[in-house]
């Protein structure tokens, strides 16, 4: 199932090229290389930028299967690997025995990463995601596997926190609509050759979604400071 569902989206392109996790010819370092890139890119141009760092939680335990099976349907998926992922995701339950009691639940989400299907399921889902941040304008979001970096230039930093209030509303929406929710402990924001932080900290946005002013972040094993 997963090979030919693979072979799909692979002869098709339908995962983003921003998805930098389970995804052949992509790596680690392709992902970090993206981060000063974009951060060069921003200086050339003489604007300022920022980084976001956000995590999904639970990610793969948390993929729901009919958020799944749409975005199947959205991307064409040929019939025969449309309903064996269906076949696959459905009627699945859990089972839970304590001494003599017996207790089960409908299962209606997760993909396993120690499943070979998982990574697939999860980049369908992902993909999605990709898209929707993409169509925000002077924002680039890259992804590996559930961390996602979305990066934003603007020529001031009043610019950038307008972008980033409604980069972040678009994504709350895309999560409540696949059932998922952003953990406001991994998130995180780290503005790139500015001291003027008081404009950030101050900010209603970033006040209420708890998001940590950082220097320094370490992404994907290497650490990344402000400068």
């Amino acid at each position: 199932m997963t090979e030919r569902l693979n072979y799909f989206l692979e002869t098709t392109r339908q995962i983003s090229p921003l998805q930098f996790g389970f995804t052949a010819g992509r790596s680690t370092a392709d992902a970090i290389n993206s981060v000063p890139d974009f951060v060069g890119h921003s200086k050339k141009r003489g604007l300022k930028c920022c980084h976001v760092a956000l995590d999904i939680a639970g990610d793969f335990d948390n993929a729901w299967y009919p958020g799944i099976l749409a975005q199947l349907g959205k991307l064409k998926c040929p019939p025969n690997a449309y309903n064996m992922v269906k076949d696959f995701s459905s009627d699945r339950t859990a089972h839970i025995t304590l001494r003599n009691s017996l207790s089960s639940k409908q299962v209606t989400k997760g993909c396993p990463q120690e499943l070979v299907s998982g990574p697939t399921l999860w980049n369908i889902i992902i993909s999605d995601l990709i898209k929707v941040l993409s169509n925000e304008a002077n924002v680039k979001t890259v992804v590996f596997a559930n961390d996602i970096m979305i990066m934003m230039q603007g020529p001031s930093l009043s610019d950038i926190l307008k972008i980033m209030q409604t980069t972040l509303q678009t994504g709350d929406n895309w999560c409540k609509e696949n059932r998922l929710k952003i953990s406001k402990d991994k998130s995180s924001l780290m503005p790139m050759f500015t001291r003027n932080k008081e404009v950030l900290t101050s900010h209603p946005t970033i006040i209420e979604r708890g998001i940590k002013i950082i220097s320094q972040m370490k992404y994907l094993g290497v650490t990344l400071d402000c400068k």
